[in-house]
């Protein structure tokens, strides 16, 4: 048992030299904005946004929706400042924000989403030769794409 002990104990002296010699300590500092994330923000953020990833420095977060995105952009000094507090060896540059792709409300039960199913080839087939007499091929393939998307697209 007494070798477990020291080596445990020899790990946990090792572990802050190895961070701090590969450079990881500012990484982590900023990582602990994920794991601390309730406390630092307020419940409405934490509630309905929440961390993504950290690209450069810039912290991208994920709002519920379009309506908390835009509440949340008008907070974004005051949250930035508030995290960057919070950190003891590096800063954040900014923040971004973009909407969750499948919303889910207080039940948990997710809205749908999008996704997308290609027309077979016969359909396409069959559009092409309806927008064949198009004299303008940039009219006739935008046309053509917009069959396509609205076909392709399905809710789920």
């Amino acid at each position: 048992m007494k070798d477990n002990r020291n080596s445990l104990q020899g790990l946990a002296l090792l572990l802050p030299q190895i961070t701090r010699q590969r450079g990881w300590e500012e990484q982590l500092d900023l990582h602990s904005i994920f794991v601390n994330w309730q406390d630092l923000v307020d419940e409405d953020m934490a509630a309905h946004c929440r961390p993504l990833k950290i690209v450069k420095r810039v912290l991208w977060l994920e709002a519920e929706n379009s309506a908390w995105l835009q509440q949340f952009q008008y907070q974004t000094v005051f949250t930035l400042e508030r995290l960057n507090n919070s950190l003891k060896k590096s800063r954040l540059k900014g923040l971004r924000f973009c909407v969750a792709e499948k919303p889910v409300d207080d039940a948990g039960n997710s809205e749908p989403v999008l996704s997308y199913v290609r027309p077979s080839d016969d359909d396409i087939a069959a559009f092409e030769s309806c927008v064949g007499s198009i004299s303008d091929k940039a009219v006739r393939d935008a046309l053509l794409r917009f069959w396509y998307l609205s076909k392709a697209c399905r809710k789920e």
